[in-house]
């Protein structure tokens, strides 16, 4: 891989976890609904309840926890490479 494929995965790592749940709060928003880390109330989408979904997209953050470690290797890589 090159050094611009390390970078951009390390990107991808941190910012896909983050943009689901910033997915997760905005249809939150957008459909009036209240959501944080304790729970989310009933929201109703054509009839079908996606409060767990909302939940699950807005809990996503806490993989950045995960990911971050990997994605800073993979910068740290991609700069080892572009170096040489």
């Amino acid at each position: 891989m090159s050094p611009v494929q390390w970078a951009l995965t390390g990107v991808l790592l941190v910012a896909v976890p983050f943009g689901l749940s910033l997915l997760g709060s905005g249809i939150a928003a957008l459909k009036g609904t209240r959501l944080d880390a304790g729970s989310a109330e009933p929201c109703l989408l054509l009839g079908v309840d996606i409060s767990g979904l909302l939940y699950t997209l807005f809990m996503c953050y806490w993989l950045v926890l995960l990911t971050a470690p990997v994605a800073m290797g993979c910068l740290i890589w991609a700069a080892i490479k572009a170096w040489w």
